[in-house]
């Protein structure tokens, strides 16, 4: 679980960023003494992440606003659902809008594009992978929100597991790199290596790894794939894997599917800040 503290520094950066302590147009606009409520709203349906965002929000507003939270981590939104009400300094409110808005729009997005890929292979043994190919500042909220939305997290960071990629092929063969690692590995981390050709594969497996992780094939190649395999170890395919095709690898038997595009690609969820009263 990402700490509040680590939010908060976040949300303050980029409160500085917007220079937020020097709104002029709520200066000129806004008598300081104003009060007023605003709702924040799904303009789209989809699911909510964001709990920590809200509680650090709060913690850095104090007493000059009040961030009531409307609904749970990994609730399904309807469009038009208040997510958040907002009570206390209108000049507050509108000086932090666009921050919790920007923060928002990451995580109820990436929560939304999560439950997509999560619905798309219900009913199959597939687990939808999270990957590390995150928006730089942004990973530990990403990854949460993959969670919000029904998915799991492959490696958080480097030191979470071993993943032999094509680039430490380089330095020897696929079976003795499974070997190599096994020799280094805590007995907590599993061996895991990528493989893009079935010779690489026949060659992993000799290794004995516990996860293969089949990278851009077919749903032919990775058929073939599977009877190679036979139950020898875990498998996880990725690369270029969309909502129009996961289904067709899923119905294969694959273990877990990992796609980066719920991080680095997830459209932004659509909100707005609506303003209810002003005293």
């Amino acid at each position: 679980m990402l700490k509040l503290t680590e939010i908060e520094r976040l949300i303050r950066e980029e409160l500085l960023r917007d220079d937020a302590g020097r709104d002029v147009t709520t200066k000129a606009l806004v008598d300081p003494k104003h009060q007023g409520e605003a709702r924040l709203v799904a303009r789209q349906p989809g699911v909510f992440s964001g709990e920590g965002v809200c509680a650090a929000s709060q913690n850095i507003v104090g007493n000059s606003l009040t961030i009531e939270l409307l609904c749970r981590e990994g609730a399904h939104l309807e469009s038009g659902q208040p997510l958040l009400r907002l009570k206390g300094s209108l000049s507050s409110i509108l000086g932090f809008e666009r921050t919790l808005l920007n923060f928002l729009a990451v995580t109820c997005g990436v929560a939304t594009l999560t439950a997509s890929y999560v619905e798309a292979v219900k009913g199959t043994r597939a687990v939808i992978l999270a990957t590390r190919k995150t928006l730089p500042g942004l990973r530990l909220l990403q990854l949460e929100a993959v969670v919000a939305g029904g998915g799991c997290i492959h490696r958080r960071s480097l030191s979470d597991g071993i993943l032999i990629k094509d680039n430490h092929l380089m330095a020897c063969a696929p079976d003795e790199a499974v070997r190599r690692a096994r020799a280094k590995a805590s007995p907590l981390h599993r061996v895991e290596i990528e493989v893009d050709s079935i010779v690489q594969l026949k060659l992993a497996l000799e290794g004995k790894p516990d996860i293969v992780m089949l990278d851009n094939m077919s749903t032919e190649e990775v058929a073939q794939a599977l009877k190679l395999v036979d139950g020898k170890c875990l498998v996880e395919i990725s690369g270029g894997i969309n909502l129009e095709t996961i289904r067709s690898y899923a119905e294969l038997g694959v273990d877990y599917i990992s796609v980066g595009r719920l991080t680095h690609s997830a459209p932004a969820f659509d909100l707005s800040l609506e303003l209810q009263e002003i005293k």
